[in-house]
């Protein structure tokens, strides 16, 4: 699997990295399709949980798809992604999330994009200056630091969401067992850590890997700690997950070096499992929605009917055909608008899905206002 993985990927050939594989692996579904004795395709499936809605659900993360080239043309990972998805249904998992290397091939099997990502590069000289807080900064290593990280981690995230619950396992993988990480963390005046820096120094580039604080004390001081380095490399370079905030809005002058990228891709995996889960709370009318097509989960195909009861309880029914108000979508547009990336408006527009246009005004209030986030890479 890792020669298949290297020769396909072309990342580093080394011990370090055969450890993180084998590493992964174990803790993964692991799907291969043979030529005699030979691996000519590979599909990973690491399970996760995540949340949304302020509950936790299961994710399949999928990674290393790849094949041996004497192979390809055989529709092997075609086969691998259906047996994969039914797998996840089966076992129900809810979502499955995929780093792509081409989003149109993705989007065959149901996947969307989701997740972007915010790119600040900064010149060592340009690095904003903050005052410094009345705590400290203090580097630790990764055992003295990764109880105060988790801590941390969770208490940040809880009103997010699309998130990773990172267990000890993913811990370990993330930061331990990666090369070249370096940690930091800020405690208070009560000795108390209250944020936390995951940064690399390489080539003259400091990367922060992960800058995350619980109050504005913590983000002056990791701010401080980081600005500290502008005499030890020449530039600066973050990149996080783009939710609308930047931890540079209190700059005299605006970072010039910014930019955007496409990142991971979602696929719901089981559609009306998931709207038994969706928070319908302020749902006023029953309507349907009908999902276009979905051919490599074809349980999710189909007319869903969303009935509020008298009791304000919501039903959730699979139908033949409905006399419900209805919207009609692809999956792919469906997980982008109940996951909150894009809104119901701009899709309409877009006529990306089709409604009534008094049924429009009567669900719109249902739908998320914040973009989910993603801090992890798989």
């Amino acid at each position: 699997m890792f020669d298949l993985a290297q020769y396909a990927f072309q990342f580093e050939n080394s011990a370090e990295y055969q450890k993180r594989f084998h590493y992964l692996a174990k803790q993964s579904i692991n799907y291969g399709s043979f030529e005699g004795d030979d691996l000519a395709s590979q599909v990973m499936l690491t399970p996760f949980d995540v949340n949304f809605f302020q509950k936790t659900h299961k994710m399949g993360g999928v990674g290393f798809v790849s094949s041996d080239p004497s192979f390809r043309g055989g529709g092997r990972i075609d086969a691998i992604m259906k047996e994969l998805l039914k797998d996840c249904y089966e076992q129900g998992i809810l979502f499955s999330y995929l780093a792509p290397f081409s989003y149109p091939f993705y989007r065959r099997y149901g996947y969307e994009l989701l997740f972007e990502r915010s790119r600040y590069r900064i010149s060592h000289q340009d690095w904003p200056r903050v005052t410094s807080p009345k705590g400290k900064v203090l580097r630790k290593d990764w055992q003295e630091a990764k109880a105060s990280i988790a801590k941390i981690y969770a208490a940040t995230m809880a009103q997010e969401e699309g998130f990773l619950l990172r267990e000890t396992w993913w811990y370990e993988y993330k930061y331990q067992m990666k090369p070249g990480n370096y940690f930091a963390l800020y405690y208070d005046e009560e000795a108390q850590a209250q944020g936390y820096l995951v940064y690399q120094m390489k080539a003259g580039v400091f990367t922060i890997v992960e800058w995350v604080y619980l109050t504005e004390a913590a983000y002056r001081g990791l701010h401080k700690y980081i600005a500290s380095h502008a005499d030890s490399v020449q530039e600066f370079f973050y990149e996080r997950s783009a939710n609308g905030q930047t931890p540079f809005f209190l700059n005299e002058r605006p970072i010039s070096q910014l930019s955007s990228r496409p990142d991971m891709m979602v696929k719901i995996v089981d559609i009306e499992a998931f709207l038994k889960v969706y928070p319908f709370e302020s749902l006023q009318n029953s309507f349907a929605i009908e999902i276009e097509e979905d051919s490599y989960s074809p349980w999710n195909t189909g007319i869903f009917e969303i009935h509020v009861q008298s009791n304000r309880e919501v039903v959730i029914q699979k139908v033949v055909e409905t006399s419900l108000p209805l919207m009609k979508t692809s999956i792919q547009r469906f997980t982008q608008l109940f996951l909150g990336y894009k809104s119901l408006e701009e899709l309409v527009f877009y006529r990306f899905l089709v409604l009534e246009p008094e049924l429009e005004n009567a669900i719109s209030a249902i739908f998320p206002k914040k973009r989910p986030i993603l801090e992890d890479y798989f």
